[in-house]
């Protein structure tokens, strides 16, 4: 696996000691600066940083090079992309999208994996999420961005149960699921993610702590005081400019 993006940063080793050395700091900041400033990124994702503001998710999360990260329902490969980066040729992205996508010959992203030599560290996989099941103990990281409300969807026909057991076998213990999600009313139930495609944070707290997660820290970096929380994210104006809550938990 090619990756000459990240491949010169690798050398540093001490990542995975907290807290940083001002060096290292550096280092690592500009190992996950690269990633996002990848001109082989697909134009259409790079237009959605300033809003996205991916380099602060990746480093809130603490992805490091050399990890196993599961990018789920990455369709159009948002994330994918600048973890394949981050994690460098001695680490692997699994980009996960829906089954049709896999069926369809003109999926996109697809032929963006096969044809992009920084992306040779990503294997796709194609399953609904009620049918997705990894190897136990085999993943780092789960990066589960604006997809959390996705389990309450009808239409995808998830089972929140299911995919959060799922998710906590496959996480080797000790390893993180990453949660950013549309903020929706604290006391909405769970059905605005079939609706307005929300998520009260109230609720997926509750949700992934009775599921056995461990909620390790929050950020704001990502809420936006302006947004209506009642409305679809699809609205026109409100497209892309949601007030989203940011999560990182633990697999005990």
């Amino acid at each position: 696996m090619k990756n000459k993006l990240a491949n010169s940063l690798l050398l540093f080793t001490a990542l995975s000691i907290l807290p940083f050395t001002a060096p290292q700091a550096q280092n690592y900041d500009a190992l996950v600066q690269a990633a996002v400033n990848n001109s082989a990124r697909l134009e259409a994702s790079r237009e959605r940083d300033p809003l996205r503001k991916p380099a602060e998710v990746i480093k809130f999360m603490g992805v490091q090079p050399g990890m196993t990260v599961l990018d789920m329902v990455a369709i159009g490969g948002y994330y994918t992309e600048i973890l394949a980066g981050v994690v460098g040729e001695d680490g692997l992205v699994i980009s996960q999208a829906l089954a049709a996508q896999g069926m369809d010959p003109n999926y996109a992203f697809a032929a963006h994996i096969r044809n992009s030599p920084h992306l040779d560290n990503v294997v796709p996989i194609y399953a609904e999420l009620k049918d997705l099941d990894l190897e136990e103990n085999s993943v780092d990281q789960v990066f589960l961005i604006q997809n959390f409300h996705d389990l309450y969807f009808e239409r995808w026909g998830a089972d929140a149960d299911t995919t959060l057991a799922m998710l906590r076998k496959v996480l080797k213990p000790g390893g993180t699921l990453a949660v950013v999600d549309h903020v929706g009313p604290d006391d909405a139930p769970s059905s605005t993610g079939d609706t307005t495609h929300r998520i009260s944070q109230v609720f997926a707290t509750r949700t992934l702590l009775a599921a056995g997660f461990e909620l390790e820290a929050e950020s704001d970096v990502l809420l936006n005081d302006t947004d209506d929380p009642t409305r679809s994210v699809y609205s026109p104006d409100l497209r892309g400019k949601t007030s989203r809550f940011v999560q990182r938990y633990n697999n005990p």
